[in-house]
């Protein structure tokens, strides 16, 4: 069999496969830096740094889907607090994670 023999739609089938990694690596980082944007865990995990070292031991983020973020708080007057704070909240968290998008945070007691 010969290697140079052309193929059927006329093709050596020689066409360089490769690629530089300075044009993939900006491609590929883009895309993990928006995967670990729109993990719900971590939004979770960031809670106690977004609301603050004294608030975290009273507050717990339970949930994140579709934008909306569950928080469990320990009191009524810790939720009321809580809620007059919410645009502050949200802003922090959207500077924390600039591609997700926060439409709300709903305090729960419990």
């Amino acid at each position: 069999m010969n290697p140079f023999r052309r193929t059927k739609n006329n093709s050596s089938n020689t066409a360089v496969t490769t690629r530089r990694l300075s044009d993939l690596l900006p491609q590929q980082l883009s895309s993990l830096e928006g995967m670990h944007h729109r993990r719900p865990d971590l939004v979770l995990a960031a809670w106690p740094e977004v609301i603050g070292q004294q608030l975290a031991g009273m507050t717990t983020a339970l949930s994140f889907h579709e934008g909306v973020l569950i928080v469990k708080v320990k009191s009524s007057t810790l939720h009321s607090l809580l809620i007059h704070d919410k645009p502050r909240i949200i802003k922090s968290l959207k500077i924390k994670f600039p591609q997700v998008q926060f439409r709300n945070i709903i305090f729960r007691i419990g």
